[in-house]
């Protein structure tokens, strides 16, 4: 049942984020899924870009509001989660489009997400990802299951 939970927090994460052009995503139940503030690390770069759950979703309102970003979709393609009393830690292979038209060959990324469990219910405490770079590729073995 744990592990199930920790399923539905994720699939709510990757849902909340993903939105059409002439929406808005829903960051109210990003930043419902975070115990407090959160911590994102986005490793994608030369060096980390953090954010609280706040600023995070600050910068996504920006980021639509200024006209660069218009659209978005990213779902898991894979995932491992490991339990241990009320702390999990979660392997999520994802991929992602900027045009909902984009279907093959989508680019992906590797998202470690960790859990605490507080009231019996899962809540993200921190993630940590990255895009696939030029010097890193998803395993295949992480794509295929």
């Amino acid at each position: 049942m744990n592990a199930r939970a920790i399923d539905y927090v994720t699939e709510d994460f990757y849902e909340s984020l993903s939105f059409m052009d002439g929406e808005m995503p829903d960051l109210d139940t990003v930043r419902d899924l975070f115990f407090e503030e959160g911590l994102l690390i986005n490793m994608s770069f030369g060096k980390p870009v953090t954010y609280t759950v706040g600023s995070f979703t600050a910068a996504l309102e920006q980021q639509i509001e200024e006209g660069q970003l218009t659209q978005f979709m990213q779902r898991e393609l894979y995932s491992k989660t490991e339990i241990f009393g009320r702390i999990a830690q979660r392997t999520s292979v994802y991929e992602y489009s900027l045009a909902y038209f984009e279907i093959e060959n989508l680019p992906k990324g590797v998202n470690y997400i960790q859990f605490i469990q507080v009231d019996d219910i899962w809540r993200i405490s921190s993630m940590a990802w990255s895009d696939e770079g030029e010097n890193y590729r998803v395993p295949a073995e992480l794509v295929s299951g």
